[in-house]
């Protein structure tokens, strides 16, 4: 799945491919996005491309250019210098002022879903807007200590590293392992719409095919500075 169509999706007791989806027409029931969601059904390939694209139309000048958060630059800013292990603490009802994860409005519309959820009801099923959505003159969801929405939950995360066992040693330096070349799987942080308490944490790791898409999986930009 390294171009065009073909994305996993939750059939109601395991993930299935569905060889006609793709981020502009994902083909799921109930399955609604707007301008401000994050994209998904975006690969690995997929995600550094835009990258590249992004590059060429915001030049970095005196900054650096833009590209995918290392693996731990990525747990640098969810965690915002925090130890617990979720960024707002580490009760897992509490996510819903935090973020779209796996909760009571999930196990309404996925009602044969077998694991466990948060408690709490964060007003979505799937994708949520940025931040939740507006709310008055700021967002639904509350940020982390860093200013940041949505490190927790909404998508998983395409990170630029390939998965080892452990990333101790890149934790210094922040740098990527093997952010470029063959890799048989690229790591993704954060969790999502679909996750449950125990996915949900700043520390919490997935290993995904390089060429994979889901419902569940988008990336945002990290840009180097001089």
């Amino acid at each position: 799945m390294a171009g065009g169509k073909a994305c996993y999706q939750w059939a109601g007791s395991e993930w299935k491919i569905n060889a006609d989806a793709d981020w502009q027409d994902p083909k799921f029931v109930d399955f609604r996005q707007g301008d401000d969601h994050p994209v998904v059904y975006v690969n690995w390939d997929e995600a550094g491309a835009y990258v590249k694209w992004l590059n060429t139309q915001r030049p970095g000048g005196a900054l650096g250019a833009y590209r995918l958060p290392s693996e731990a630059e990525w747990e640098y800013a969810a965690r915002a210098n925090t130890s617990s292990a979720r960024f707002w603490g580490d009760n897992p009802d509490d996510a819903c002022k935090y973020a779209n994860v796996a909760d009571r409005n999930f196990r309404t519309r996925f009602k044969d879903w077998d694991g466990t959820i948060h408690d709490c009801e964060d007003g979505h099923v799937f994708t949520a807007p940025v931040g939740g959505g507006q709310a008055g003159a700021g967002y639904r969801f509350r940020p982390n200590a860093f200013g940041l929405y949505d490190m927790l939950g909404n998508t998983w995360e395409w990170t630029q590293d390939c998965h080892q066992a452990t990333y101790d040693a890149k934790v210094a330096t922040g740098r990527a392992f093997q952010a470029s070349g063959s890799c048989g799987r690229r790591v993704l942080r954060g969790g999502s719409w679909f996750s449950r308490p125990d996915v949900v944490r700043s520390a919490n790791r997935l290993r995904y095919d390089p060429g994979s898409r889901g419902n569940d999986v988008g990336f945002r930009v990290a840009r180097t500075l001089p």
